[in-house]
């Protein structure tokens, strides 16, 4: 079974190799930029099963200008990282990279953080697409929005009017409104189970006020 850090691993290499397609074609440039696209791409590859046929097959793939030298130089070099350095974060990961908000939404780089958001921001936006997630999860449980629920409740319909009384006389005749004590406060359920309770006692035991 596919643990959770092999399936981030696969998405974000699946979206390194996005960003770089998308910036520098099938073949890496024999550069700078170059070098440390490919260093980028290959920490994920070096993460996995059999990293080290895979970072090989890769280079061949990304970068066929290296010289087998320079390739065994840099697997060595990676290979002797820790592990988790090279389990870098989403953001650390997108400044590097220097993934822009546009970039990231254009391709989907679910996995990278964009670099000129600030922690507020990427906070609110998270915020919007769990409630965007929330509300497509009601419409499929066959939920009303909450615009139709308002819209046809009685506080909006307001039937009191019709009548010509207000809102507590209407809802008091129709016995659903609150009921209250002798001082004109409202009575609460707990209020009201204990005086019943008395008055239970009364009945059973014949206690009355005697003249």
């Amino acid at each position: 079974m596919r643990t959770k850090d092999e399936t981030i691993r696969r998405l974000r290499l699946g979206n390194i190799k996005t960003l770089l397609r998308s910036r520098c074609g099938y073949e890496l440039p024999d550069d700078d930029a170059g070098r440390e696209y490919l260093y980028e791409l290959l920490l994920p590859v070096s993460l996995g099963p059999e990293a080290h046929l895979k970072m090989e097959n890769v280079m061949e793939v990304w970068s066929p200008w290296m010289d087998a030298k320079e390739r065994f130089e840099l697997i060595a070099d990676i290979e002797r990282t820790p592990l988790h350095v090279r389990k870098i974060t989403a953001k650390t990961l997108g400044e590097r990279l220097r993934v822009t908000s546009e970039e990231r939404k254009a391709l989907r780089l679910w996995t990278i953080a964009a670099h000129d958001v600030t922690d507020q921001q990427r906070t609110a936006e998270q915020q919007i697409r769990k409630r965007v997630r929330q509300e497509r999860h009601r419409r499929r449980r066959g939920e009303r929005p909450r615009t139709e629920y308002v819209a046809g409740s009685v506080a909006q319909r307001k039937p009191w009017q019709a009548f010509g009384i207000s809102r507590r006389t209407w809802y008091r005749q129709r016995g659903t409104g609150q009921r209250r004590n002798g001082t004109g406060q409202r009575r609460t359920k707990a209020s009201r189970a204990a005086s019943g309770s008395y008055a239970v006692t009364i009945r059973c035991f014949g206690l009355r006020d005697r003249d």
